[in-house]
C-alpha cells in the first residue's frame, strides 16, 4: 500500500482574524509539539499532544498571540519537522 508521507499544510484561513487551522498529515501515531513564533523569533506559543495516524488539525486562536503580522508555526515529531509562515489581521 501507499503510505501517504509527513505534510504540514498552510493554515486556513490565512491570513485570519478569530482563529485559525493548521491541519497536517501524519504517517504513524506520534507524539508532536507545535509551536508558533513571532517574526522576531520570539517563540508565543507551544502545543504539545499525542496525534493519530492520518489527518490531525490544531486550532490556534487570536487570543494566544499577541500582535498582529507574520507567525511562523513549526510541527515537530519523533522523525519531522516543517514550518509554514501565517498572518494574523487584528
Amino acid at each position: 500500500q501507499n503510505q501517504k508521507a509527513f505534510e504540514l499544510y498552510q493554515n486556513t484561513p490565512n491570513p485570519f482574524k478569530g482563529e485559525t487551522q493548521i491541519g497536517f498529515y501524519l504517517p504513524e501515531a506520534d507524539n508532536g509539539k507545535l509551536s508558533v513564533y513571532n517574526v522576531a523569533g520570539q517563540l508565543v506559543k507551544v502545543i504539545e499532544a499525542s496525534f493519530t495516524q492520518g489527518q490531525n488539525q490544531i486550532t490556534i486562536s487570536n487570543e494566544d498571540l499577541t500582535d498582529d503580522g507574520i507567525y511562523y508555526y513549526q510541527l515537530e515529531t519523533s522523525n519531522h519537522t516543517a514550518t509554514k509562515k501565517m498572518i494574523l489581521i487584528k
